[in-house]
């Protein structure tokens, strides 16, 4: 990256693809292939955002599956006279629990640094706890008090 004047490094983060100056903050990124370059001048951010991103199919579908068992279960299953759903129960259960797995494995810890009508900078958290987190939120939102006072002063 290369620095504007009167710019000073002050943060780097997941593997330096996220570099917070005392101007900005900017991602760069490679995905499929595709690179991709966002920045944001710190008087243009308007919002700071942490997240979890799921897929909801996932739980959605754990959810039905999961009901679809209990219901199969009180209402004997289908199976003919005498059956007691068993079966299908176990089925639901299983089958409910694998897409309850699939939807708190994709889950994803993501921060969002949103502009003033621009685009926002969205990247994953990797390796940090909630307190890094936390951490570097401040971070940004102190370099943009600092900034932001920096320019009324003039």
């Amino acid at each position: 990256m290369k620095l504007l004047p009167n710019e000073l490094e002050l943060v780097t983060s997941n593997e330096n693809k996220i570099i917070l100056t005392n101007h900005r903050i900017q991602m760069t990124d490679s995905v499929w292939g595709q690179s991709f370059f966002i920045s944001i001048f710190l008087e243009d951010i308007s919002s700071i955002e942490t997240k979890y991103k799921s897929n909801l199919l996932f739980l959605i579908l754990a959810v039905l599956f999961v009901l679809g068992g209990i219901f199969a279960a009180v209402n004997g299953g289908g199976g003919g006279q005498g059956s007691g759903g068993g079966g299908t129960f176990i089925a639901g259960l299983i089958i409910g629990g694998i897409f309850f797995a699939l939807w708190w494995f994709t889950r994803k810890h993501v921060i969002s640094i949103g502009s003033n009508g621009g685009a926002s900078l969205n990247f994953m958290v990797q390796g940090m706890g909630n307190e890094k987190i936390n951490d570097f939120v401040h971070k940004v939102s102190l370099a943009k008090q600092t900034r932001v006072n920096q320019l009324f002063k003039q």
